[in-house]
C-alpha cells in the first residue's frame, strides 16, 4: 500500500500530459458524406475545412482562424486561460514533485486550475453554440461532434482532481499543509 501512496503523484502529471495533447487535437468534428465535406475545429480558434467538390472536380481545403470576432475572441481567451492553468499545474507538479510524493499538495496548484480548465471548456462550448446560432442560425453541437480536444481536457482535469483528492486522502505528509 505504501508503494501505491508513493505513486499517487503520477496522476496530476498524466492529467497535464493529456490536457496538453488535447490542446493540439481538434475539439469539434463535422462530416457530411453526401457533400464530401469535413471540418475540424480547435479550441484555440483554428479550423480545417475540406470539401471534395464534384462540380469543380477538385478538393478545396481551407486552413484558417475563425473570421467572426465572437468566435475568435472567445476561443483565444479561453485557450489562454487553459494554457495558463496547464502551465500552473505542470510547473507546480514538476517543482513540488517531492512534496507530491510525500502527500503534500496545495489546492491552488492543482484543484483550482483543474476546475478552471473544466469551466473554461464548458464556457467555450456554450460561447461557440451562441456564435454559431448568431452567425449561421444553426446549432453547433447538433452538427459537430465533440472530439478529443474537448474530451481530453475533461479527462485530464478529472485525473488532476482525482490525484489531488487521493493524495489528500492517502498522502503521507502533514495534513495541515495539504489544505493550504
Amino acid at each position: 500500500m505504501k508503494d501505491l501512496k508513493n505513486s499517487l503523484w503520477i496522476l496530476p502529471f498524466v492529467g497535464v500530459i493529456i490536457c496538453i495533447i488535447a490542446l493540439f487535437t481538434p475539439a469539434a468534428f463535422f462530416e457530411n458524406r453526401d457533400w464530401n465535406h469535413t471540418i475540424f475545429n480547435w479550441i484555440w480558434g483554428y479550423y480545417y475545412d475540406r470539401v471534395n467538390s464534384i462540380v469543380y472536380q477538385r478538393i478545396i481545403v481551407v486552413n484558417s482562424f475563425y473570421s467572426d470576432p465572437l468566435q475568435l475572441l472567445s476561443s483565444v481567451i479561453f485557450s489562454i486561460i487553459i494554457i495558463i492553468c496547464i502551465g500552473i499545474i505542470g510547473l507546480s507538479a514538476y517543482k513540488h514533485r517531492k512534496d507530491f510524493k510525500n502527500g503534500i499538495i496545495k489546492k491552488k496548484y492543482s484543484l483550482i486550475p483543474a476546475l478552471v480548465i473544466i469551466i473554461s471548456v464548458i464556457t467555450w462550448m456554450i460561447t461557440m453554440e451562441i456564435a454559431e446560432l448568431a452567425i449561421y442560425d444553426l446549432s453547433m453541437w447538433e452538427r459537430y461532434t465533440p472530439n478529443f480536444g474537448v474530451i481530453g481536457m475533461f479527462l485530464g482535469s478529472i485525473l488532476i482532481i482525482s490525484g489531488f483528492v487521493l493524495i489528500r486522502k492517502y498522502g503521507l505528509g502533514d495534513r495541515n499543509l495539504i489544505s493550504e
